[in-house]
């Protein structure tokens, strides 16, 4: 079985391993490496008592700073998304008003010819 300090830093690891993929924009390695990161804090904090409290506390206090820059960029990623989404909205919006306006003048166009 692993020992919890090391389970510690293959979680501190891989916390700054998908960060860097976050910050490529790699969301679905870094997602894989999410659940792996979790599943090693759970091992460790099962077996927080076979550890000394220092030790562990250090550890956690590492990991929570990552963790936090992780959970930034996953924000400033999800900000971008919203932006991108919300302007391609408006972009459909002014396609369907100038697609509406076309088909308009084009039945008209046909009218004034046969008339």
């Amino acid at each position: 079985m692993q020992t919890i300090e090391f389970c510690l830093d293959e979680a501190l690891d891989l916390g700054k391993m998908e960060l860097d993929l976050l910050v490529e924009g790699n969301i679905e390695e870094a997602e894989a490496l999410a659940n792996d990161r979790g599943r090693l804090l759970d091992m460790a904090w099962q077996g927080r008592g076979r550890v000394s409290q220092e030790v562990f506390l250090d550890k956690m206090e590492k990991l929570q700073a990552v963790h936090s820059m992780v959970s930034a960029e996953a924000r400033r990623l999800h900000k971008l998304l919203k932006e991108d989404l919300i302007r391609t909205r408006k972009k459909g919006q002014g396609f369907s008003g100038y697609r509406s306006g076309m088909s308009a003048t084009q039945e008209a166009r046909f009218i004034n010819k046969t008339g």
